[in-house]
């Protein structure tokens, strides 16, 4: 996958930008606060129409502004070329087309132009409670996999039922019937995360020792809320909870209260890791989401770095390097060039005030 040019209008402090790529490795490059991470995150939203930052979606019309809109030019790994138009008002429901077609469904939508980012805002799947991890492992899984996605909504849904009539003290009869819907996807999304899981702990813990030299073993474990069980066996747990979940006016147990954990020597990596260790277990996670979005796809993602490649030390900057996939087509910012080696790789584009500018030759 390839992005072929951007242009974007009030997104943002941008007013408007049109941008074309020709490399495999571009590379935004000026001050703080000047727009950099900005276009990034437009690259990003392009992949599953959620933005990476922690303001979510809140303030992505420029103000004054009536809308946003962003065009994207892709070319696939076969040569076929995309065009996708997002339009999108403050507090009011986005416009999304690919080639002319209008998309109504997100997971018609999902997987699509799959991207992956990496930004030091990702030291929260290691520190912040089970919500962040489930949200991200969510929407790998239902990038990756229609059906997830599927079963993951109607879980949602059916939750949203049961816990409306458990705060009215509804009857057993009424609760039972979402029950049943809440059960059979339950058990689909748990059998999902558990063959996923594995997959991703084993990526992590090889590109987390390569990134740093082998000398820790990075690890993945899932932590059900609920053991295995099968869909006639979590209706009897939700009976039986039906009483406590009424007091409590919600639905107490459950795969929305899994969680996964990541580890360093199997001891907690929130707890027993440095800053610099949790860095590379964060850049490996992503690492393996690339790949597993790859397999699972058949498409090579665009990977979007975030200003983390100049906080790594010269080993790990190094390393990393190394495990770039050269078929991945990689957009990274940064107040300067990760390192005065590798000026000339990138395809580098300058930026102030919102403004882009193209650098000729060596900015060095």
């Amino acid at each position: 996958m390839r992005l072929l040019s951007l242009n974007l209008e009030d997104f943002r402090n941008l007013k408007t930008a049109n941008l074309s790529f020709s490399g495999d490795r571009i590379f935004f490059l000026g001050p703080n606060g000047q727009g950099k991470t900005n276009l990034l995150e437009a690259i990003g939203l392009s992949a599953n129409l959620r933005s990476f930052r922690k303001s979510g979606m809140d303030g992505l019309v420029r103000e004054n502004a009536e809308r946003s809109q962003l065009f994207f030019r892709f070319s696939e790994d076969d040569g076929a070329e995309h065009e996708v138009l997002l339009s999108f008002r403050s507090k009011a429901e986005k416009i999304l087309q690919v080639d002319g077609e209008k998309i109504n469904r997100f997971g018609d939508y999902l997987g699509r132009f799959p991207a992956v980012t990496l930004s030091s805002r990702d030291f929260r799947l290691i520190r912040e409670g089970p919500s962040d991890r489930r949200k991200w492992l969510d929407l790998l899984l239902s990038s990756s996999n229609r059906q997830y996605f599927e079963n993951l909504q109607s879980f949602h849904r059916a939750l949203r039922g049961r816990n409306a009539l458990l705060k009215k003290g509804s009857g057993d009869s009424e609760l039972a019937a979402f029950e049943i819907i809440l059960s059979e996807a339950a058990v689909r999304l748990q059998s999902d995360r558990l063959k996923s899981i594995p997959l991703l702990a084993r990526s992590l813990e090889k590109h987390y020792s390569s990134l740093c030299g082998g000398v820790e073993r990075a690890s993945l474990r899932y932590q059900p809320d609920w053991p295995e069980m099968s869909s006639d066996q979590m209706l009897d747990r939700l009976a039986e909870g039906r009483e406590r979940d009424r007091i409590m006016g919600m639905t107490r147990r459950g795969p929305h209260r899994d969680d996964f954990v990541f580890l360093l020597d199997d001891r907690d990596a929130r707890n027993y890791s440095s800053e610099g260790q949790q860095r590379g277990m964060v850049l490996a996670i992503r690492l393996a989401e690339y790949f597993y979005l790859k397999d699972a796809l058949g498409r090579i993602p665009i990977l979007l770095a975030d200003d983390v490649l100049g906080e790594l030390d010269q080993e790990r900057k190094a390393n990393f390097r190394k495990l770039l996939p050269p078929q991945a087509q990689v957009f990274a910012t940064g107040t300067e060039y990760p390192s005065k080696d590798e000026v000339e790789m990138w395809e580098t584009f300058c930026v102030s005030e919102g403004t882009f500018t193209k650098a000729l030759g060596d900015t060095d």
